[in-house]
């Protein structure tokens, strides 16, 4: 079956975020197909569901610059966002043995193999961090829920990393058992000439190719969006699910009110 591709962004970033998990969910009820979702988003700070926001954020200069605090329902480490990063997620529905190694073994290759077909030969460490030169240019993150591997991630293409280095934190004193690198990024805008056009339509034959399939174009379905107003309203927008550690929503309630959407 081809590779559903959407471009759908939202001018809010919170719902931008909320639709993450409604492609995920919907996914998961074979409402839609194998999707893949490419999207710039607006100014943001994107924690993992782990994360405590305060540990890795400033959040007075993030107050003072408008970078709202969106967390995401995948773990890993916190993000930046601004309109120089091109972001990406796919959802399928897989029989794989391993997923973990799935995701990242596998899946993964199609933002490597969208890189090689930049001219950038980017190598993956920690499990999870695209490196090239020495430079982190991409990191992503993966859930294996509903039944569903989901892997997403965003690629500096020409972002604002001034802004970035003052809005995130970076420990004085590195553990041994962290790879330094996590913490050098670069934009892909340092080694080549490149558009942000160029970047989402290698990212769309990347994946095509790594998954072996045909792709096409669509736009969201009506159970996305309204699955998405749900999940903003109810959670991307809250500060106890964006702030708080653990995040505190009323997850009993809000998982009624999505059944009642999914059927």
């Amino acid at each position: 079956m081809p590779l559903r591709v959407l471009t759908f962004e939202h001018p809010d970033p919170r719902f931008n975020l909320a639709f993450e998990e409604a492609l995920a969910r919907a996914r998961s009820r074979n409402l839609i197909p194998d999707t893949l979702r490419v999207w710039i988003n607006g100014k943001a700070l994107v924690p993992g569901y782990f994360r405590d926001p305060k540990e890795d954020i400033d959040l007075i200069e993030a107050r003072r610059e408008g970078f709202p605090i969106i967390r995401r329902f995948t773990g890993g480490g916190t993000v930046y966002h601004d309109g120089g990063c091109i972001n990406y997620s796919i959802a399928l529905r897989r029989e794989v043995k391993f997923p973990i190694s799935y995701l990242y073994g596998t899946l993964l290759r199609g933002t490597l193999t969208a890189l090689e077909g930049l001219g950038i030969g980017a190598e993956l460490r920690n499990t999870s961090d695209i490196v090239f030169k020495g430079r982190k240019i991409s990191g992503t993150a993966g859930s294996i829920k509903w039944g569903v591997l989901f892997l997403h991630g965003s690629i500096l293409v020409n972002a604002n990393l001034k802004k970035l280095k003052s809005l995130l934190k970076t420990p004085r004193n590195i553990k041994p058992s962290i790879d330094p690198v996590k913490y050098r990024v670069a934009n892909l805008s340092e080694f080549i000439e490149v558009t942000q056009k160029d970047v989402i339509e290698s990212l769309i034959r990347g994946y095509s190719k790594v998954l072996s399939s045909e792709y096409y174009f669509d736009e969201p379905t009506e159970k996305e969006m309204e699955l998405a107003r749900l999940l903003y309203r109810e959670k991307y927008s809250r500060k106890e699910w964006n702030l708080e550690k653990p995040p505190e929503i009323n997850r009993r309630e809000l998982e009624e009110k999505i059944k009642d959407i999914l059927g």
